[in-house]
């Protein structure tokens, strides 16, 4: 028998930070996850825990670098994390991913939360090195402006065919920074403000065709990012039947559908 790959971390760390101002304070809520690889063959072979480092000393690290460390910058307080981590003894490689919950402010010192609309940021570093940015959860809707028609149909197929559409989805997007930006929330306020536009200001033939046009737009105006991977699961919005009651449907009411969705993925690439 022989060891294969492994890693151990914490996950799901929650932490907050006040960023003061003269005149207003910022507010950070986040979530990270830590782990490790290296050279722990015998704690699973022998039970000796020498070379292991604790899973909560990883989350005491978070919070203690966080007091001088942690910013608006999320990929920077990533790097210092892993760069604490590969400084130990017999660690080979570290990655850290960060989800930052959105506020939004209502006043100098005041903040309204309760969405789902998450950044991310996830590093590796050691052996591989990769930066990487995204969104999850940003929840968009537009009542009009996209299509599915023309579409394959079997003995199975019982979708009508729909030129104009209710298209709801909850974009999560991910990309790779070759070289990492100066400032890298400027730089995901782009993105992200990139992708909305694109969303509620073009016409689509299909998820599918949204989200390229999205990825597309993205790529035009954001020189930094070579690529760009979504997600876009179809939140589907159906015609209730009103005509059971002796009502004509007149297009206006639907029945939100949790489950089963469409779940599209998609990656936009330079040529």
């Amino acid at each position: 028998m022989a060891l294969g790959a492994n890693r151990w971390g914490k996950s799901e760390v929650r932490v907050s930070k006040i960023l003061p101002g003269d005149e207003s304070d910022d507010f950070i809520d986040m979530t990270v996850q830590v782990w490790l690889q290296g050279d722990v063959g015998a704690a699973h072979t022998q039970g000796d825990n020498v070379a292991v480092i604790p899973t909560d000393t990883m989350r005491n690290t978070i919070y203690g670098l966080a007091q001088d460390h942690l910013g608006r910058d999320l990929e920077r307080f990533g790097a210092i994390l892993c760069d604490h981590f590969l400084a130990k003894n017999g660690i080979d490689q570290a990655g850290v991913t960060i989800y930052e919950q959105a506020w939004t402010r209502q006043s100098a010192s005041g903040f309204i939360g309760g969405g789902s609309e998450r950044r991310k940021a996830r590093l590796v570093r050691g052996s591989e090195d990769s930066t990487h940015a995204g969104i999850e959860g940003l929840v968009v809707l537009k009542t009009r402006g996209s299509a599915f028609e023309g579409f394959s149909q079997d003995e199975y197929t019982i979708l009508p065919q729909a030129s104009d559409r209710v298209l709801a989805t909850s974009i999560t997007a991910e990309w790779e920074y070759p070289s990492i930006p100066e400032d890298t929330s400027a730089t995901w306020s782009r993105v992200r403000g990139v992708l909305l536009d694109r969303f509620f200001s073009e016409w689509s033939a299909s998820v599918q065709h949204q989200g390229y046009l999205m990825g597309e737009a993205v790529l035009a105006a954001v020189g930094e990012i070579t690529e760009i991977s979504l997600r876009l699961p179809n939140q589907h919005h159906l015609p209730f039947d009103l005509t059971r009651f002796g009502l004509e449907w007149k297009g206006t009411v639907f029945h939100p559908v949790a489950e089963p969705y469409g779940d599209i993925y998609l990656t936009v690439t330079r040529d």
